[in-house]
């Protein structure tokens, strides 16, 4: 008997952890069967306790225009990254997926015997892909940036200048930007934002994202400086280097450099140090003078063939314009770059959100169809104004109400921006209709594959199915797009998060919840 006793206690003793674990394991919550039953869960994701001082802005509608829920749709949130969407729309409208941007070289006469008297002018129109995003050999293959030690459309610019038989240029190199006037930042961004590559300043000539990154290795000794180099290689910025090499430190270790760029000129300091056995330490900083770096970077590739300049690097604004006039038929076109279409460019715009390339295609709409005006005071009138007329038309053509909307850029960056659920739900059904439907949902990211969704909602529902535009700054969560259910049903969604301090991932995590809860919905309408 007591043999028996000892191998039940045993028994139990091993089968104990298990069934502890069998108990802990959380109850596998159902799927809702109904829409009322989806609603309840729907709220119960946005009434967690957590988010009690948060705000919540919530549309769901299907593509016949039924609203499945709804919460404070008509209020206004700060959008992020989503107002790209309002971006991309009104300029996909306006010219179409096959437009093209083109990028000059002008001179007051062409060369003759191999010299050009006097200056040669880089003249930007908004091409905002002069980098080394995509692949030559691949022009219509979607990239990501990728830091390069020279960028192929200024080398293409610089081979076709000596295949031409240019020797020598006696004037300037000058990289001229007016073709866009006003701020070259936008209405609300944060100071704090412009030294990195996410605020870069907006310009008509804009070079691997008016942004230059910097590789910092250590040095071969304790105390030595470490070397820094910059992709693309240029001498453009001005660097002061006080960092230090340290001693060595066991793999994972941590380096600690800070870089600091004054916001008035193209001056940056490094201090701080990098363990000797450290890998190279990168960063990537905004230039503070786009036309001036790509004038420059331009230059260096012409010298690097061969080709003498004997004046300087130097760069013209729309204001500069005023009083030296800019008359391109006046000119000799002496060489030129094309962009990728528009239906390239703004996949650029949206699956990565790049804010500087969504400021750029705006400000195309200011320019289309208008002349350099001037204002009151004789100075320019700021293209991001024009532009943003244009936008507001197209949405009231969408049937988007602006009455209750702050649009005060292009791409989300301002924390002057106010938008409502309803009003990007309305862009979205516009847009589902659209001639160009198919281009616009394209450039939008998917779920699980690529873009700002590429690590979220894996092996759920929404993987695969939902093509979305996300929204992020500090204390702001968006997400807007197109799902669709279990039952072949395509939903509009869209959803916004504000003033939640606490870690971004908690609320991003509940509208991947409710993404996937929404596409494995196999219920009646």
């Amino acid at each position: 008997m007591h043999k028996f006793l000892s191998l039940a206690l045993i028994i139990a003793l091993i089968a104990a952890p298990a069934l502890a674990q069998q108990a802990a394991a959380p109850a596998q919550i159902p799927k809702p069967q109904t829409l009322a039953e989806l609603q309840a869960r729907i709220v119960a994701l946005l009434d967690d306790p957590k988010f009690v001082s948060m705000r919540w802005g919530a549309l769901i509608k299907t593509d016949q225009g039924k609203i499945i829920f709804e919460r404070d749709a008509d209020k206004a949130f700060t959008p992020a990254s989503n107002m790209k969407l309002y971006t991309s729309a009104a300029v996909l409208d306006a010219f179409g997926p096959d437009y093209k941007i083109k990028t000059s070289v002008y001179a007051a006469k062409p060369a003759k015997k191999g010299v050009i008297a006097g200056d040669v002018i880089l003249y930007g129109r908004g091409d905002p892909n002069l980098s080394a995003r995509f692949d030559a050999e691949n022009p219509d293959k979607f990239g990501d940036f990728y830091p390069a030690d020279k960028i192929a459309a200024i080398e293409q610019l610089a081979d076709q200048l000596k295949a031409a038989g240019v020797k020598i240029i006696t004037g300037n190199l000058i990289g001229n930007e007016s073709y866009f006037a006003g701020d070259a930042l936008g209405t609300g961004w944060e100071w704090d934002d412009l030294q990195f590559y996410y605020g870069a300043p907006i310009s008509a000539l804009t070079v691997n994202d008016n942004a230059i990154t910097y590789v910092v290795t250590p040095g071969k000794r304790v105390g030595d400086a470490p070397v820094i180099r910059t992709r693309p290689a240029t001498a453009f910025p001005t660097i002061i280097n006080h960092a230090k090499t340290s001693a060595a430190i066991a793999v994972n270790g941590r380096t600690r450099i800070g870089v600091h760029r004054s916001l008035d000129r193209d001056t940056l300091e490094f201090f701080g140090t990098i363990p000797r056995n450290a890998s190279d330490f990168e960063v990537e900083i905004a230039v503070q003078s786009p036309a001036a770096f790509a004038a420059t970077l331009f230059k260096e590739a012409l010298q690097r063939r061969g080709i003498k300049i004997r004046g300087k690097a130097k760069a013209l604004n729309a204001i500069d314009r005023v009083g030296n006039p800019f008359d391109m038929n006046k000119l000799t076109e002496l060489t030129f770059v094309e962009s990728q279409p528009m239906a390239t460019l703004l996949k650029v715009v949206n699956k990565p959100s790049q804010n500087l390339h969504t400021e750029i295609m705006l400000r195309q709409l200011g320019v289309a169809n208008t002349s350099h005006e001037l204002d009151e005071y004789g100075r320019p009138k700021p293209t991001f104004e024009r532009a943003n007329e244009a936008r507001k038309q197209f949405l009231t053509k969408a049937g988007v109400n602006i009455a209750p909307l702050s649009l005060r850029d292009g791409s989300g960056l301002s924390r002057s921006d106010l938008v409502t659920p309803r009003a990007t739900s309305q862009l979205l059904e516009f847009m589902r209709t659209h001639q160009q439907a198919t281009v616009f949902r394209e450039s939008l990211p998917v779920a699980g594959f690529d873009g700002t969704l590429k690590r979220r909602m894996k092996g759920t529902a929404a993987e695969g199915n939902l093509r979305a535009k996300t929204g992020t700054l500090t204390y702001v969560n968006a997400l807007s797009g197109y799902l669709t259910t279990a039952n072949g049903q395509t939903l509009i969604v869209s959803f916004y998060g504000n003033n939640y301090v606490g870690a971004g991932r908690e609320v991003t995590g509940t509208l991947d919840q409710l993404c996937a809860l929404l596409a494995e919905y196999a219920g009646e309408w």
